[in-house]
């Protein structure tokens, strides 16, 4: 039968190719090759395998998002008019080959070759990031960096390093578990108190020389050190010889 095509003179295809070019407009497949330099594959559909066709990203403007698909990914082909060769590549199909990484309406997941797994469940507002042995994590920012929470629990199980030019632990009470180590110069300005049993059986050590100045001892030319009643600028000796030595003990 000869026809028109929307009033015009041209005379309308066949029957048999009006519904090969039907079949085209959707159909199922298999990705079998990827060529990611060009961002095109080819799909196997049926007995036919598709010339190389661009598959659809989820953002291709300003905003893109790179996410390749795989080779034995279930898709679709949709073709304009039923040209194929002017077709594009819908992934995102699940099938025995690629099953689902999931089975909650709560739960959106996503889950790499790895096993690298990133979710967040809206049900319990829990965002979960997990990594594979081996797997490392890098964060770049120019300017600054927030985090605001209630408790927050960070470890390292070998080593830990912050580095900066001034680092201020705003907190009423900071706990050191284990021993702490300072190389460079300690200042502190609210006093200093402690207890307990460091080297020798000693609560303090200190190898060098002490020296206390602008202190409010005894004298006023510094500070003082006093073990129970007896003061180092303040105390006297009893039953001194005319050599200076000291038969008895210090006094207060």
């Amino acid at each position: 039968m000869v026809g028109t095509i929307d009033g015009m003179s041209e005379p309308a295809p066949p029957l048999v190719e009006l519904q090969r070019l039907i079949e085209n407009l959707v159909r199922a497949g298999t990705i079998v090759q990827v060529d990611h330099g060009s961002y095109r594959c080819r799909v196997q559909s049926g007995g036919l395998t598709t010339n190389w066709l661009a598959w659809l990203a989820r953002r291709a403007g300003d905003v893109r998002h790179w996410s390749p698909p795989f080779v034995g990914e279930q898709c679709l082909v949709l073709s304009p008019g039923g040209d194929m060769a002017a077709g594009f590549v819908l992934v995102g199909i699940f099938s025995d080959g690629m099953p689902t990484n999931g089975d909650s309406a709560d739960v959106e997941r996503t889950t790499y070759p790895d096993g690298a797994v990133i979710e967040y469940d809206h049900s319990t507002s829990a965002l979960k990031a997990t990594l594979p042995d081996g797997g490392t994590a890098d964060i770049t920012v120019p300017d600054s960096i927030t985090v605001r929470c209630k408790t927050a629990d960070v470890t390292a199980s070998e080593s830990a390093k912050v580095h900066s030019q001034e680092i201020t632990l705003d907190a009423p009470k900071n706990i050191v578990t284990g021993e702490l180590l300072v190389q460079g110069l300690l200042t502190y300005t609210a006093g200093m108190a402690g207890s307990g049993m460091g080297p020798g059986g000693k609560t303090a050590q200190i190898d060098g020389d002490m020296e206390f100045v602008n202190g409010h001892g005894i004298t006023t030319d510094g500070g003082d050190i006093v073990a129970g009643d007896i003061s180092v600028q303040g105390h006297g000796h009893i039953e001194q010889d005319a050599g200076g030595r000291t038969a008895g003990g210090s006094v207060p």
